[in-house]
Formats: structure tokens, C-alpha cells, sequence
């Protein structure tokens, strides 16, 4: 899948105004990272905002023990990829974005995100559409981590992330939905058998 940035700014994300669209499109980068390559490294700060275009992306944070702890996972065409409290670009981010499979991307400096929103309400608007879609997203999965049981879990992940069970390693899947990866392996099993009665 390669489609021009107008065509992915009118048709992925839904903006209407020409003006808007054109300006955006101009400032674009059309970048490509490889499996285990970063988007951004905890401490390191962002200048660019990344709209995933195809791939699988894993954001993570770090537990006080330093072990990684799978936070999301971005595989959807026009998932913005970035921490949404980083729009500005002198704070270090507090999560890593790596690759788990090659990807593409469209990029824009934030500091023209930023002149654009001066003069395009839309800007904001499709701004805030986004924050939206991430706060329900993490809001829900607090809820599935404190209320559900670990099958419920896994079989919420399954039902929403269906993609993704076979693309991502059992240990991030694990991580994300607050299990050992033993745990999970156990409960696949138990589920494989369960379908074979």
C-alpha cells in the first residue's frame, strides 16, 4: 500500500479543506522504518508528528523495576504514532514507539502542525478527534485490565485486536494485557482444547 500524502490526509484521515490538505501534503515526509527500529526512545524528544501508513508499532513504558510494559500497539492506516502529550517538541518522551514489523509513515515537523493550526480550525479539530480516540482507547483498557479475568482478557484482544495474534510475540501481548506471557500461553492452550470437544 503507497498513496500519495493529499490522498492519505483527504481519504485516511478525513480533512476537507483543499487549502489545509495541500499545505500539509508539502510538508510531508514520506518515511520507512524497519522492524526494531524507533519512532522515539524514552528521553529522546520528538519534532515530528507520525501517521502510520502500514506496519505494526508497540509503545511502551518502563515499570520501576525496568522492565517493559507494552502500553499500545498502532496498526491501523492513519494511527497517529506518537505520545499525545509530546505536540511539543522539547519534551522528552516518557515511552519508547518501536517497530515489530517494517512500516511507513507520513511525517510532519509539529512546528508546522503547529502554524497550521493558527490559521485551519480543522487542524484542531481533527487534533482533538485524535486525543479522543486514544483517552476511550487507554480508558478501556484500564477497564479490561481492573474488571475482566484473565481469559476475559485475552479474549477481549482477540476480539479487538484480531490482526494482530499472529503478527505480535505472545510476550508483548502478554504485557499489554497485564498476564505473564506463561499465563497466556496456558490459557491459549487451555482454549485450543477446549474448541477440540
Amino acid at each position: 500500500m503507497c498513496i500519495k500524502a493529499y490522498d492519505f490526509y483527504r481519504d485516511v484521515c478525513g480533512l476537507k479543506d483543499e487549502g489545509l490538505i495541500q499545505r500539509i501534503s508539502s510538508a510531508t515526509e514520506h518515511r520507512y522504518l524497519k522492524k526494531g527500529e524507533f519512532v522515539v526512545r524514552i528521553g529522546e524528544t520528538l519534532s515530528d508528528v507520525y501517521f502510520l501508513e502500514t506496519g505494526i508499532a508497540r509503545g511502551y513504558l518502563l515499570d520501576a523495576g525496568g522492565k517493559d510494559v507494552t502500553d499500545c500497539f498502532s496498526f491501523q492506516c492513519g494511527n497517529a504514532v506518537m505520545p499525545f502529550c509530546q505536540m511539543e517538541t522539547d519534551i522528552p518522551s516518557s515511552m519508547a514507539i518501536e517497530m515489530l514489523e517494517d512500516g511507513s509513515f507520513f511525517c510532519v515537523p509539529i512546528s508546522e502542525v503547529m502554524e497550521l493550526q493558527k490559521s485551519y480550525h480543522e487542524v484542531t479539530l481533527f487534533y482533538n478527534r485524535l486525543l479522543i480516540k486514544a483517552l476511550n482507547e487507554h480508558w478501556r483498557l484500564k477497564q479490561i485490565l481492573n474488571q475482566y479475568t484473565a481469559i476475559q482478557r485475552y479474549q477481549w484482544f482477540l476480539q479487538e485486536y484480531p490482526d494482530l495474534i499472529n503478527r505480535v510475540s505472545n510476550k508483548h501481548i502478554a504485557s499489554f494485557i497485564g498476564m505473564t506471557p506463561v499465563t497466556l500461553s496456558r490459557l491459549r492452550r487451555t482454549l485450543r482444547e477446549d474448541r477440540k470437544k
